[in-house]
């Protein structure tokens, strides 16, 4: 009998083709609000809720529209479901970076992410 090590493939789950997968299963509109949406049928997607930042640099390649659908997504999943609290790990942060550099982030989205949600640290991260 060999024994092998049990490695987590949520790490590995992150690519384009992923991220495009939860954008098809989402709304064309803006999202909102969850309804409509369960928890468990985003249950791959809760693993990548702490990955590190530099896992959300592929996102690079998607729309602002993605991009910002995304950011809503987490934004709304971490506040309304068990088990999504992400803390200064959210990909919240580094998707805003990315429309941060693109020029493309204003006060008006900021304040939708600060009203819907409870983690102090969106949508700019850690203060340092």
């Amino acid at each position: 009998m060999t024994l092998g090590v049990w490695k987590p493939a949520s790490e590995q789950s992150l690519s384009i083709t992923s991220l495009t997968g939860l954008l098809e299963q989402l709304p064309v509109d803006a999202l909102q609000s969850l309804e409509g949406l369960t928890a468990d049928a985003f249950a791959v997607q809760q693993r990548w809720i702490k990955l590190p930042a530099q896992s959300w640099a592929l996102a690079e390649a998607l729309s602002l529209d993605q991009i910002s659908q995304l950011i809503r997504f987490f934004t709304l999943a971490e506040y309304h479901w068990a088990g999504w609290e992400a803390g200064k790990l959210s990909p919240v942060i580094p998707l805003v970076a990315q429309l941060k550099q693109r020029d493309a982030f204003d006060a008006a989205f900021r304040r939708w992410i600060k009203t819907n949600t409870d983690n102090r640290y969106l949508p700019n991260g850690a203060i340092l």
